[in-house]
C-alpha cells in the first residue's frame, strides 16, 4: 500500500506527507492559509465543548519575539535552530490551567490543546507548510510574548513556514544542517505498526494487509493543488451498520503511528476492537453505570488510547505527554477517517481501570480515551447523548 493519490484521499496524504521541518523560508503565510487555520483553530472540538484548551496563530510581530522567548531559558537552549530559522508563524498551544476541565492531576486542556494544534498542522501541510512540535521553552516567557490570560499555559510551540529546502538554499549547521540531523537522528526512529497497535486485547499484534511506505513524506514546500481543506471534524451522533474493511483499519492505524510526539518516542499505543458485540464488552466495562446501549449508539470499530511508559515522562508535572501525544495521533484518526466516509465518537471520561483490565492494559500504561469509528446516521429525535460523545464542538 502506497501514500493514497486519488482525490478524495487528500487528508489521509497530508497526514502522511507530514514531518518536522526545522528550517523555514523567510516568505509569509499566504492570507487564505492563516484564515483558514484560523478557522480550524476556532472550530476545534473539545472535551464536552468546554475549549479548556485551545491553539492560536501567531503570524504577527510577535512571531519575531518568539524564538528569544522559547531560547530564554536552560529548557529552551535545546532549540537553538530557531534563532537561525527565523519562521514567519507560530502555533502556540494553551489551556487553562486554573479553570479548565480536569479530574484530579489529569487537566483536559492538554488534550484540548493537541487536538486544535494538530488540526492545524495537518491543514497546513496540506498546504505545503511545514511544521515542528516543540515542548522544550521558557514558559513564562512565551506567555507573555503571546499574551495568555492569567492561569493560562503554554504546553507546546509549533513553528510554522514553508520548508527552506531545494538546491537554492544555502547550507548551514542551524539550519538546513540541523534539519538533516535531526531527521536522520530523530525523525528515522519510527516503530513498526505491530509494536505500538493490538488486535482484540493488549499484546496481540495488529497485522493487517499493506504497508504503507514513507519514501513520498515531506510537505517540500509544495502543497496540493487540489487542497481544500481538511474541514471541521466533527462526531456523529449514531452509527449505522457498515464495516470497515481490514486494509482501512490497517491505514487508519498508520495514520496514528506518523503522528509527531516527544523526541519521537511514539507514547501512543491503540488497542484495536472490531465488532459491535466486542465493542459493547468494552463499553460495559467503561461505562458500568451508562444504560444498555442501543445497537446504533455502538461503533463497528472502537480503539482504546494509551499512553506507554517513556523515561521522560512529561514537559511539566501538569503537562504529562500521554495527554498531549495520545491526542496528536487520534486526531490524526479523525481525520483520516473523513477520507473513508466514516463518522467517530471520542470519550476520556469513562472508567479507565475496568476498561484498561477488560483488554488486558499492563498497569504501567495509561488509559486516555475510547474512540469509536463507523458509519455516520443521525440519531432518532429526541434521542439522550451517547456517553461516548465528550469530544464535541462547542455551541455558537
Amino acid at each position: 500500500m502506497t501514500v493514497p493519490a486519488g482525490e478524495g484521499e487528500a487528508r489521509i496524504r497530508a497526514i502522511l506527507a507530514r514531518r518536522s521541518y526545522r528550517s523555514f523560508r523567510s516568505e509569509p503565510l499566504p492570507a487564505d492559509a492563516s484564515a483558514a487555520l484560523a478557522g480550524i483553530l476556532s472550530g476545534a472540538p473539545s472535551l464536552f465543548g468546554r475549549r479548556s484548551g485551545y491553539a492560536v496563530l501567531v503570524d504577527d510581530e510577535r512571531a519575531a519575539e518568539l524564538p528569544g522567548a522559547v531560547m530564554s531559558g536552560l529548557v529552551g537552549k535545546i532549540n537553538p535552530w530557531l534563532l537561525r530559522s527565523r519562521p514567519p508563524a507560530f502555533l502556540v498551544a494553551a489551556g487553562d490551567s486554573s479553570g479548565g476541565l480536569r479530574d484530579g492531576e489529569r487537566h483536559w486542556y492538554n488534550a484540548d490543546a493537541s487536538v486544535a494544534a494538530q488540526l492545524a498542522v495537518l491543514e497546513a501541510a496540506g498546504r505545503g507548510i511545514g511544521s515542528c512540535w516543540v515542548g522544550g521553552f521558557h514558559e513564562r516567557s512565551v506567555a507573555e510574548v503571546v499574551r495568555l490570560p492569567a492561569g493560562h499555559r503554554p504546553l507546546a510551540v509549533i513553528p510554522l513556514g514553508f520548508p527552506a529546502v531545494g538546491p537554492d538554499v544555502p547550507f548551514s549547521l542551524l539550519g538546513r544542517g540541523w534539519d538533516v540531523m535531526t531527521q536522520k537522528l530523530v525523525s528515522g526512529r519510527r516503530k513498526p505498526l505491530e509494536k505500538i497497535a493490538y488486535r482484540g486485547r493488549f499484546g496481540e499484534p495488529f497485522v493487517g494487509p499493506g504497508a504503507v511506505r514513507s519514501a513520498s513524506r515531506g510537505v517540500e514546500g509544495g502543497g496540493d493543488g487540489g487542497w481544500t481543506g481538511i474541514g471541521a471534524p466533527r462526531p456523529c451522533s449514531r452509527f449505522g451498520d457498515r464495516t470497515i474493511e481490514p486494509a482501512g483499519v490497517r491505514l487508519l492505524l498508520e495514520c496514528a503511528r506518523w503522528a509527531p510526539s516527544a523526541e519521537n518516542s511514539q507514547i501512543a499505543r491503540h488497542v484495536v476492537v472490531e465488532g459491535r458485540e466486542a465493542v459493547r464488552a468494552l463499553w460495559a466495562a467503561a461505562f458500568p453505570e451508562a444504560p444498555e446501549p442501543r445497537a446504533d449508539e455502538l461503533p463497528p470499530l472502537a480503539l482504546l488510547e494509551l499512553g506507554a511508559p517513556f523515561p521522560v515522562k512529561a514537559r511539566t508535572r501538569e503537562q504529562p505527554f500521554f495527554l498531549i501525544d495520545v491526542p496528536i495521533a487520534m486526531t490524526n484518526v479523525l481525520v483520516a477517517a473523513a477520507d473513508f466516509g466514516l463518522g467517530w465518537q471520542a470519550a476520556f471520561r469513562f472508567d479507565h481501570v475496568r476498561a484498561a483490565a477488560h483488554l488486558g492494559v499492563p498497569r504501567d500504561h495509561q488509559v486516555v480515551a475510547f474512540l469509536g469509528l463507523g458509519e455516520p446516521v443521525e440519531a432518532p429525535v429526541g434521542a439522550a447523548a451517547s456517553p461516548l460523545d465528550q469530544l464535541r464542538v462547542a455551541a455558537g
